[in-house]
């Protein structure tokens, strides 16, 4: 019979719908600083992440003021670095954490210091 010759796929890698669902998400996190307003904090998660209300902004920035860091959104990790360096121009402390992590360990981590700011 004849030899059943596997042709290198030469077409460039292009994501697909279910390659996404099945990539590890992340979570893009702020981290609180006492540099910005309450406002500016707000201003800067709602231009940056579109999916994000003002309202659910407004969560976020309260939970970075309590708790000293929060999840501004999850999603696949090109995104969330993408969102992460946008987040850092408008000088905010941002960083991406495997989604899977969130589970495990003590919550928050802290930079301590609360106060003042945002």
């Amino acid at each position: 019979g004849a030899a059943v010759v596997e042709r290198p796929k030469a077409e460039p890698k292009q994501m697909s719908k279910e390659e996404i669902a099945n990539e590890p998400m992340w979570r893009l996190l702020i981290h609180n600083d006492d540099v910005h307003t309450w406002d500016y904090v707000i201003y800067a998660i709602v231009s940056v992440v579109k999916t994000v209300t003002r309202k659910k902004a407004h969560r976020i920035t309260t939970t970075v003021h309590t708790m000293g860091s929060a999840t501004v959104t999850i999603t696949w990790k090109q995104q969330a670095k993408k969102y992460c360096m946008e987040l850092q121009k408008w000088g905010l402390t941002s960083s991406i954490a495997p989604e899977s992590d969130g589970d495990k360990g003590p919550g928050g981590g802290g930079d301590g210091g609360g106060g003042g700011g945002a």
